[in-house]
C-alpha cells in the first residue's frame, strides 16, 4: 500500500485522535460477517476509464474526493477489460496460456465478494467468502500454494504490518493481487485496499468498503 493511502486510511481508522501507545501492540480483530458497500467502494473499470479518457493519471478516486486518494497511478493500458479482455490492450504478444492467467488475476482483484466472513486465533486469520472457500492464512508471513485445476497455482502470504492485515497472492505466470485489510476506529467498516499488478508491471489501486452485518 503506497505511502498516500496509507495515511488517508489512517486518518480514516483513527480519527479522533490516538492515545499513548500501549507497551506491546495488539492486532485489532478483524472477525465478522462483512457486507459489500458498492455506494462508498471504488469501481477499477470506471476509474481506468477515466484515466484513459482524459490521460490524468491520478485524479477524483481518491476517499472524500482527494486527487490520487486510493487511485494509485500507471492506470493506462485498460484493465477495465476492453479489446482483447486481457487487460493488455489487444493482449498483444501474449500466448493464450497467459492470456488465461492474466485473466485468472484480474478475477481474484475485480471480483468483490458480496459478503466475507472472518474468523481468528492466535496465530491464523480466516477469510471466507460468499462466493468461495474458506482461506486459512498465517500472519507470520509463510507461504501457502494453491493448487488451481486448469489454472495457473496461486501462491499465498499474510503478514502483520502495523494495524493492516496485508494478503499477497501470485498467480503463476499471471500477476500479483495485494489486499490490505484495515478495521475502522468504531468498528462499524473493515476497509480493503486492493492492489493489482499485471505480469506486464502495469497496476492499479482502489479500495473496497464492507459494513459489520446486524448482529
Amino acid at each position: 500500500m503506497n505511502l498516500t493511502t496509507r495515511i488517508a486510511l489512517t486518518m480514516i481508522a483513527l480519527a479522533g485522535g490516538v492515545g499513548p501507545a500501549p507497551a506491546q501492540a495488539q492486532h485489532p480483530d478483524l472477525s465478522g460477517r462483512w457486507i459489500y458497500n458498492p455506494s462508498q467502494s471504488d469501481n477499477p473499470r470506471n476509474m481506468d476509464r477515466g484515466s484513459d479518457s482524459s490521460g490524468d493519471q491520478g485524479g477524483g478516486y481518491g476517499a472524500g474526493g482527494r486527487r490520487g486518494g486510493f487511485g494509485g497511478g500507471g492506470r493506462r493500458g485498460g484493465f477495465g477489460g476492453r479489446r482483447g479482455g486481457t487487460g493488455e490492450r489487444g493482449g498483444g504478444g501474449m500466448s493464450e496460456k497467459q492470456r488465461a492467467r492474466m485473466r485468472q488475476t484480474m478475477a481474484l482483484a475485480f471480483q468483490a465478494p458480496p459478503a466475507i466472513t472472518i474468523s481468528a486465533d492466535d496465530s491464523t486469520l480466516t477469510v471466507t467468502p460468499d462466493t468461495g472457500a474458506a482461506l486459512t492464512l498465517y500472519g507470520d508471513g509463510r507461504k501457502i500454494k494453491q493448487t488451481v485445476e486448469g489454472g495457473g497455482d496461486v501462491e499465498v502470504k499474510a503478514r502483520w504490518q502495523g494495524n493492516d492485515f496485508v494478503v499477497e497472492r501470485k498467480v503463476s505466470g499471471g500477476g500479483k493481487v495485494t489486499e490490505d485489510y484495515l478495521k475502522s476506529q468504531d468498528g462499524k467498516q473493515l476497509f480493503v485496499i486492493v492492489s493489482f499488478e499485471s505480469n506486464r508491471g502495469r497496476t492499479l489501486e482502489f479500495r473496497r468498503v464492507y459494513d459489520a452485518a446486524a448482529s
